[in-house]
């Protein structure tokens, strides 16, 4: 009879969710799931994408059941050691960074950040990935203080070619954006560390 061994993070502010898990999985091998079963509970829409993104990416296979309420498990099923990705051979080891809804100040910094994201379309090579921390998470969700139906449109575009495209968790807390994103993933600060201290550079607006 296999054993049960279950994660709980709920409650927990971001980014501990991911931290409790990854310290809970280390040394788990597809051989050790074939003897436990692993069951992490959560109840934040945060803490479930960041934990999907990350067994996803470390190559585990698993499935999400839902309860009551916000409560929900995330059931880890297999694991494989060889975890394929396909990105565009425009895509280049840099990241843009993202802090504000402008370049600088008023209608110019307005005009200036619409110019840079949307340039990005046309341009010879693509950052594996965009972060959009603070104020920059207007650009990327519904709300009355930005207006960014253009910029949201090549953000899709940007996924489509295969960008990476992450805004702030606790950011989007913070201005009460998280169930109104309309374009990317929720990150969160170690997964953003993480990423900016592998790549080749960091480009901020």
């Amino acid at each position: 009879m296999n054993n049960t061994v279950q994660i709980d993070v709920r409650d927990l502010p971001c980014p501990e969710p991911v931290v409790k898990v990854k310290k809970a999985l280390v040394g788990v091998t597809e051989e050790t799931l074939k003897h436990a079963s692993y069951e992490i509970l959560g109840n934040t829409l945060t803490a479930k994408e960041n934990l999907s993104r990350f067994l996803r990416t470390a190559g585990y296979e698993f499935e999400i059941g839902h309860s009551q309420g916000d409560q929900y498990m995330i059931l880890i099923k297999g694991k494989s050691d060889s975890a394929k990705r396909q990105v565009s051979e425009k895509i280049i080891p840099k990241i843009l960074f993202v802090t504000d809804d402008k370049v600088g100040e008023g209608e110019l910094g307005v005009m200036l950040i619409n110019a840079f994201l949307k340039s990005l379309s046309n341009t010879d090579v693509l950052p594996q990935k965009i972060l959009f921390v603070n104020r920059g998470v207007l650009l990327t969700t519904d709300n009355a203080e930005v207006e960014n139906d253009e910029i949201v449109e090549v953000l899709k575009e940007l996924e489509k070619s295969g960008v990476e495209i992450y805004s702030c968790g606790s950011c989007l807390s913070y201005y009460a954006l998280t169930e109104r994103l309309k374009v990317g993933m929720i990150g969160n600060a170690l997964e953003s560390m993480q990423n900016m201290l592998k790549s080749e550079g960091v480009v901020r607006l």
